[in-house]
């Protein structure tokens, strides 16, 4: 139980109630906050960001199921994205599925990937999970870059149909024109997309949320902390890690099929490794384990990133130099617009030196990596990881 600024006791559940709803209302009204407080020649970049943080997001919940929940390193998983995203646009456009169907099914598909990779690699751990994740990532890639009959190469796939909300088959019933029942996706228009993209990351926090407190998610704790122990109480540890594996796939299936949608176009360079590096650090980054945890970490690095895709240096200058002549030289450094990975990545080195937990930690996480254990005391840690659950 936790304590409000009135005094009153909420539990758990209730937080999590206010936090839904916290989230409602922000994802209702940030349109209209941008639109009131962003210049109108910087409402439609800005709106893009936002739409870009709720794809990163969504590949982060569903990066933090293997990793966070199941505790195994996932250097992969831009290929299930890459999936999804093909499996979408090729359904929807060859053979005029709808938005809706066309996730689903690429969701599905995702999943069962993940399944046939995860049968005969579930055994492996630590790095040789990581390097066969890896291998099959860029066997995705192979494949989109020379299946040119079907994924167009390296020209990528383009074209991808736009989303629509379609009840045109009510209008026998409402008296309604059809076509006043029917709303499709535009390019110009983003807000439509925020939405969407916000929906989408609602329904997957939503999911991850009620997986971690399920008896699924506790079996995925306890391989996470001790897979041997956990055999030892009777957890099926592969097939519990098959679950995840599934699970997983499909969320980032998800997000790609949602990225293919939203940019028009599936581009297998847009999913090679170093995406699978970026969505891993939206999860280390935000809090390994936890539902807001991901969400965050991807928020502050997209955000911040593309803050500084521009002119990074001009803050830089503005905020800790004030001699006309030092930011003159400062903003003529020809590699200026690069200065955002260093920036990018002395964030993420003091984050893991001061806050290795993450922006968002569970309590447990928090005194594993802040107290220090001497040699012999094994069992006591086991005995308090075990009660601090």
């Amino acid at each position: 139980m936790r304590e409000n600024v009135l005094g009153m006791r909420l539990s758990p559940r209730q937080w999590r109630y206010i936090g839904a709803l916290a989230y409602i209302l922000v994802a209702l009204l940030l349109p209209w906050i941008f639109r009131s407080v962003v210049p109108s020649a910087s409402y439609a970049p800005v709106m893009n960001v936002a739409i870009l943080v709720t794809i990163a997001a969504i590949a982060a919940l569903g990066l933090n199921i293997i990793v966070g929940y199941c505790g195994l390193l996932n250097l992969g998983f831009a290929g299930f994205m890459l999936i999804g995203a093909y499996t979408s646009g090729i359904l929807m456009k060859e053979y005029g599925w709808s938005f809706w169907t066309a996730v689903l099914a690429a969701m599905l598909h995702g999943a069962l990937w993940g399944v046939i990779l995860g049968i005969p690699t579930l055994r492996l751990v630590g790095d040789y999970f990581a390097i066969v994740t890896f291998g099959f990532s860029e066997l995705v890639i192979m494949i989109a870059k020379n299946w040119v009959n079907v994924t167009r190469g390296p020209a990528g796939y383009p074209d991808v149909p736009r989303p629509a909300i379609d009840f045109s088959w009510l209008s026998g019933i409402l008296g309604v024109s059809a076509e006043k029942l029917r709303y499709t996706f535009t390019g110009i228009d983003r807000v439509p997309y925020w939405y969407l993209g916000a929906l989408l990351l609602g329904l997957c926090m939503v999911v991850s949320d009620r997986l971690a407190r399920s008896r699924v998610g506790r079996a995925w704790f306890a391989i996470r902390e001790d897979e041997v122990a956990a055999e030892a109480c009777g957890i099926d540890s592969r097939w519990y890690k098959t679950q995840a594996f599934a699970v997983s796939a499909s969320i980032g299936a998800l997000a790609g099929a949602f990225q293919g949608s939203y940019l028009t176009l599936v581009d297998y360079r847009n999913y090679e490794f170093m995406t699978s590096v970026y969505v891993l650090c939206y999860v280390v980054l935000g809090g390994m384990g936890t539902v807001l945890g991901p969400v965050v970490g991807a928020a502050v690095l997209v955000s911040f990133v593309e803050l500084l895709r521009t002119s990074p240096l001009v803050y830089v200058a503005q905020l800790f130099f004030w001699w006309p002549s030092v930011q003159k030289w400062l903003l003529a450094i020809p590699w200026a617009p690069d200065m955002r990975f260093i920036v990018y990545g002395i964030i993420l080195i003091l984050m893991i030196r001061f806050r290795p937990e993450g922006i968002i930690s569970n309590r447990t996480r928090s005194r594993e990596l802040h107290t220090h254990y001497e040699p012999g005391e094994e069992d006591g840690l086991s005995l308090y990881v075990l009660h601090s659950r």
